[in-house]
């Protein structure tokens, strides 16, 4: 058949012109991709959408070089990708940023693969009890089979999490760049990113952009950025404490948990496992830079910010929170569900830079979990009534801009304590350290913010430049960086940091790391200095941030934010943005 003739329907739904009377196979298969629809997928084997920028030869597809189209002309929505290389990188991005949504093909097709991943764990584990007789093979079927819808939907939560967190970083994609921009620069000088072979803009092409990042480029850096944090977990003792125990547990399906938990301590895979789902909920919850960004705040190692992350998400009790959002799914706007995501995120990069800066390391998760609870989950609900003059009017009005948004009221109040509840880690801390009641602690602590008109001085500083000489604002600086020890020792402070770190023994004065510059790593068997291009190299000095590629932005809403301290009482508040 050389033609192929062209009804009415055709004709509306692939937007054709009014005298087009019939087309060409090639042709109608070329009109099909370019149809102005919701939603385009690609179920079928081939490179059906390149960038304008590259040739038929670049994409190495010959048999659809005839009906191949570029990602700038597809009218489609939003386009799904259920096959391999249905799309090259480049035209997907430039399908992205003419407004187009997308992800990738490793990220539409990751069910397959966590699925794949929870069989074989599962399997491991069974074969054990079988071969030690405490299950026969018949025994092993059946159970395989009672659990395959919890599996899916375990499988499921691990997608719904990771498209959640590519919709965050999207709607972070300009106040964040100046990370982003950081982040590729470190990742392609440790040796792990190569950004002509991955598509990612280099410098330049940033310069030029109207916006940062597409969600395709944030799919890859996603990528890297887990790669990355696991080779450094996997080397860190972190896989071995014990509270992970719970982490191991909750991955697998409950028939299982109920079976066979004795034996899971001993799966062979045990600390790949542990490593992958703890990388996986702080990336996805706290957000592709999250560890990035608190390791350049305080120094820390990645394995202490993920301590700090369970400890801030036990103690203010996020799971909650988030658990009410998702559950607003298609009854309110995607848009309020990802400000409370962010409202969330505000409070993590605060809570975990507090616990790292004035900690030991490793961080005691269960330790400062009891420690701190119990005060955080009694002075929350009192949070209205602690707060005084302006900062009360300023709670509110939070709530307020977020119920207007048509989020519940409840929620909007929850978001706005936990968010401006931050400062009671102050409070529960000192509380601890001297022995006096927590109310009249935190009584004290709100008295004497009023009156010292703290958020009044912050929003003053949050208006300064950003840079001052080419550095940051020392004063700055000192403002967002510093919490006090004990309410009569002096403040601990950040300084510049160096590129690599070395910690002082756990029963040494001072501060938990002193910084050492060394030409070359060190070889200390099972350090991070020998652990080649991971996310150790992530630590560099303050002078090297200024050096990288893009000026940093002050009112950026989560990489310089809340963490502000008052001079006179410790309490960490105010806004940045």
């Amino acid at each position: 058949m050389k033609s192929i003739p062209i009804t009415p329907q055709m004709r509306v739904a692939l937007g054709l012109d009014e005298g087009l009377q019939a087309l060409t196979p090639q042709e109608l298969m070329r009109s099909i991709l370019l149809a102005p629809v919701d939603l385009l997928w690609n179920g079928g084997i081939g490179t059906y959408v390149k960038a304008a920028d590259e040739s038929n030869v670049d994409v190495g597809d010959k048999a659809n070089d005839a009906i191949r189209v570029n990602g700038g002309q597809l009218r489609a929505k939003v386009v799904g990708e259920g096959g391999n290389l249905g799309l090259t990188q480049r035209g997907r991005v430039e399908f992205a940023l003419k407004g187009g949504h997308i992800y990738t093909d490793f990220i539409d097709n990751s069910a397959g693969v966590d699925c794949s991943d929870h069989e074989v764990n599962i399997k491991i584990l069974l074969g054990g009890a079988v071969a030690d007789g405490d299950m026969t093979t018949p025994e092993r079927d059946a159970l395989l089979a009672e659990m395959t819808d919890e599996v899916a939907e375990l499988v499921l939560r691990d997608n719904y999490d990771q498209a959640c967190a590519l919709g965050n970083a999207r709607a972070q994609a300009d106040s964040l760049l100046p990370v982003h921009r950081r982040m590729l620069t470190e990742l392609e000088r440790t040796g792990g990113l190569d950004r002509q072979i991955e598509a990612l803009p280099t410098d330049e092409e940033l310069d030029v952009r109207a916006s940062g990042l597409t969600t395709p480029e944030f799919a890859v850096l996603l990528a890297y950025v887990k790669i990355a944090l696991e080779k450094e977990l996997l080397a860190d003792p972190i896989a071995d404490e014990e509270w992970v125990a719970d982490v191991l547990v909750e991955y697998f399906p409950t028939p299982l948990r109920e079976r066979c938990s004795g034996r899971m301590g001993g799966h062979r895979l045990r600390r790949e496992i542990v490593v992958t789902q703890l990388v996986n909920e702080v990336v996805n919850r706290g957000g592709t830079s999250f560890v990035f960004r608190a390791i350049e705040e305080t120094g820390a190692s990645a394995a202490d910010i993920i301590r700090a992350y369970v400890v801030v998400r036990e103690v203010f009790g996020l799971r909650d929170l988030w658990a009410a959002v998702e559950a607003l799914d298609n009854r309110v706007s995607t848009s309020a569900q990802t400000m409370i995501y962010l409202e969330s995120r505000r409070l993590l990069d605060r809570a975990v830079r507090w616990l790292a800066s004035s900690r030991r390391s490793p961080l005691d998760v269960p330790g400062e979990i009891e420690r701190l609870r119990p005060g955080i989950t009694t002075l929350l609900p009192k949070l209205e009534t602690l707060f005084r003059g302006t900062e009360r009017d300023t709670l509110r009005a939070h709530a307020s801009g977020l119920a207007s948004h048509g989020l519940p009221e409840p929620l909007a109040e929850q978001a706005t304590r936990l968010v401006y509840g931050f400062g009671l880690l102050d409070v529960v801390e000192v509380a601890n350290r001297t022995g006096h009641q927590l109310d009249r602690v935190a009584e004290v602590y709100f008295v004497l913010s009023e009156l010292f008109r703290v958020d009044e001085l912050l929003s003053k500083i949050s208006l300064l430049p950003g840079k001052i000489g080419g550095r940051r604002w020392p004063a700055w600086r000192s403002a967002t960086t510093c919490t006090p020890r004990s309410p009569r020792s002096p403040r601990r402070c950040s300084t510049p940091r160096p590129t690599t770190w070395r910690h002082r023994s756990a029963s040494g004065p001072g501060r938990r790391r002193t910084p050492r510059r060394s030409p070359a790593p060190a070889t200390r068997s099972g350090s991070s200095a020998t652990r080649g291009p991971t996310w150790r190299r992530f630590r560099y000095s303050c002078a090297r941030s200024a050096r990288s590629s893009g000026p940093p932005q002050r009112r950026d809403p989560d990489h310089n934010e809340a963490r502000v301290v008052s001079r006179w009482t410790g309490k960490v508040v105010g806004d940045a943005r």
